[in-house]
C-alpha cells in the first residue's frame, strides 16, 4: 500500500496541470487550419467522384486519420531528438527510395511489389496499401539538411563551402533517386528547400548569383532541346494531319536520340504545353486537354460557384478521374465554390504559412527555425505550383495540393511536416511564446 503525503498534489490536479500545459503550448490555430483544409479536401474529392460512385473520399478519411495520429506523435517528441537522430532518419529515407529508383532505372518490375504504372515506378505495393517513398524522403532530407546547417554555422562562402557541399550532396541524393523514377515534380522540391535554408542560414548572396547563372545556363540547354523536340512534333503533324495527338505518336522517340538526356518526352510535352500549346497540341485534344478543362472549370465558377456537387468538368469526365481528385482538384473546387471560395482556400494556406514562419521566428534554436522554415518551403512550393498549373500560370508537374489532393503517402508527409513544426512550437522555451531571440535573424 502506498502512502500519499499531505504536500503531494492529488492525481486530478496533476492531470489538470498536464492538460493546461499541453493546451498552452499547442498552436491551436495551426490545428484548426489543418482540420478545415482536410475536411474541405474530403468534400472536394467526394464531389469529384460522386458521379462515378468512386470511394476515394472514404480512403482519404482513413489517410487523414492516420495522418493525425502521426502528427500528434511527432509533435509530442522534443524536436531536438530529431537533431540527434538526423543521420539515421536521412539514411532511412534514402534506403526507402533505393528499390523503387533502381527498378525504375533498370526498367524492371519486382512482381506486384514494384511495378510500372503509366511508365513510372514510384510506389511500393504491400497488398492492402501502397506507399510512395519520395514523399517520406522529403521529410527525412529536411531534418538532415536542417541538422547540418544547425551544427555548422554559415558565413563567407570560402569558409563555409564544406557545409554547402554537404547540403548539396544531401539534397542531390534523393533528387537523383526521385528523378529517375521519373518524378520531376517531386525532385524539384529539393531546390527551393536547399536554397531557402542556405539563405536563411546566412550564406553570402554571391553564391546565389552563381547558382542563378548556372540555372540560366541549364535553362538555355533545355530551351535548345525543346526547339529540336518541337520541330519533330511539327514535322509529324504536317505529315499526319488526321492525328489528333501528334506528341503521343512520337513519344519516346526523341528521348532515345536526344543529346539532352535528362528529360523524358512526356516531360517535354508538359513544358511545351505551357510555353507553346499550339505547337505541341494543335487540336487541343492531347497533352493540353487537362489544362484547358481546368481553365473552363475555373471560369465557370464565377464569383460564387455552381454549388458543391454541381460542377460539370469533374463530374462528367471532362477532367479525367485520375486528375480530378488529385492534381487538378483545385480547379474543380473553384468551379463549385467560385472565386470567393478559392480565394478563401488560398487565404487559409497563407494563414497556415504565417503560423509556421511565426514558429520559426520564435524557435529556441537554429535547428528549430530551419526545421519550420523547411516545412514551409516544401508545402509552400506545392501550393504555388499546384494552384499555378490549375490556372495555367505554370507547367503541369504532377505536384498535389497539401491536405486537399488525394493520396495516402502525400497526406501523411504533410502531417509529418507540420507535426515537426508543432513540435518546435511546443518544445521551444515558453511554448514558442517569447522563447528568446530568433535563431536565424527572423522576426515574428
Amino acid at each position: 500500500m502506498s502512502t500519499r503525503y499531505d504536500d503531494e498534489p492529488p492525481t486530478a490536479a496533476i492531470w489538470w496541470d498536464k492538460f493546461v500545459n499541453f493546451a498552452w503550448r499547442t498552436d491551436w490555430t495551426q490545428v484548426v487550419l489543418i482540420l478545415g483544409l482536410s475536411a474541405l479536401g474530403v468534400v472536394a474529392i467526394w464531389s469529384a467522384g460522386e458521379f462515378r460512385q468512386s470511394g476515394f473520399w472514404r480512403s482519404q478519411i482513413v489517410f487523414i486519420a492516420i495522418g493525425w495520429v502521426a502528427y500528434w506523435v511527432v509533435a509530442s517528441i522534443d524536436y531536438r531528438e530529431f537533431l540527434r537522430q538526423a543521420r539515421r532518419i536521412y539514411l532511412a529515407g534514402v534506403l526507402l527510395l533505393l528499390p523503387v529508383s533502381v527498378c525504375a532505372f533498370l526498367k524492371v518490375d519486382l512482381g506486384g511489389f514494384i511495378r510500372s504504372i503509366n511508365g513510372a515506378r514510384r510506389w511500393m505495393d504491400f497488398g492492402p496499401f501502397s506507399i510512395q517513398p519520395s514523399e517520406f524522403a522529403k521529410v527525412s532530407a529536411l531534418v538532415f539538411i536542417a541538422a547540418l546547417l544547425a551544427r555548422s554555422p554559415i558565413g563567407p562562402f570560402r569558409a563555409s563551402w564544406p557545409t554547402v557541399l554537404k547540403v548539396g550532396l544531401a539534397a542531390a541524393a534523393p533528387f537523383v533517386l526521385i528523378f529517375v523514377q521519373p518524378d520531376l515534380g517531386s525532385a524539384l522540391i529539393y531546390l527551393p528547400l536547399s536554397f531557402l535554408l542556405l539563405y536563411v542560414a546566412g550564406l553570402t548572396y554571391r553564391f546565389f548569383l552563381v547558382a542563378g547563372a548556372v540555372s540560366l545556363f541549364l535553362g538555355a540547354l533545355v530551351a535548345v532541346d525543346l526547339v529540336e523536340y518541337s520541330s519533330k512534333v511539327v514535322a509529324y503533324s504536317q505529315e499526319h494531319k488526321e492525328d489528333k495527338d501528334p506528341a503521343r505518336a512520337i513519344r519516346g522517340k526523341h528521348e532515345a536520340t536526344a543529346w539532352f538526356f535528362l528529360l523524358k518526352d512526356y516531360q517535354r510535352e508538359r513544358i511545351m504545353s505551357f510555353v507553346a500549346p499550339q505547337v505541341i497540341d494543335p487540336k487541343g485534344l492531347g497533352v493540353t486537354w487537362n489544362v484547358r478543362q481546368a481553365n473552363i472549370a475555373v471560369g465557370r465558377g464565377g464569383l460564387t460557384g455552381q454549388g458543391v456537387g454541381n460542377g460539370t468538368q469533374a463530374r462528367f469526365g471532362y477532367l479525367p478521374e485520375a486528375a480530378a481528385h488529385n492534381d487538378f482538384l483545385f480547379s474543380g473546387m473553384a468551379e463549385e465554390i467560385g472565386f470567393t471560395g478559392a480565394l478563401s482556400v488560398i487565404v487559409g494556406f497563407a494563414l497556415l504559412f504565417w503560423r509556421v514562419v511565426r514558429t520559426a521566428a520564435r524557435a529556441a534554436d537554429r535547428f528549430g527555425s530551419l526545421l519550420a522554415l523547411g516545412a514551409a518551403a516544401i508545402l509552400g512550393t506545392h501550393v504555388v505550383v499546384n494552384v499555378g498549373m490549375n490556372i495555367d500560370l505554370m507547367p503541369v508537374t504532377g505536384v498535389p495540393l497539401p491536405f486537399l489532393s488525394y493520396g495516402g503517402s502525400f497526406v501523411l508527409s504533410c502531417f509529418l511536416l507540420l507535426g515537426l513544426v508543432q513540435s518546435v512550437h511546443r518544445h521551444s522555451a515558453g511554448g514558442g511564446e517569447g522563447g528568446g531571440p530568433p535563431a536565424t535573424g527572423l522576426t515574428a
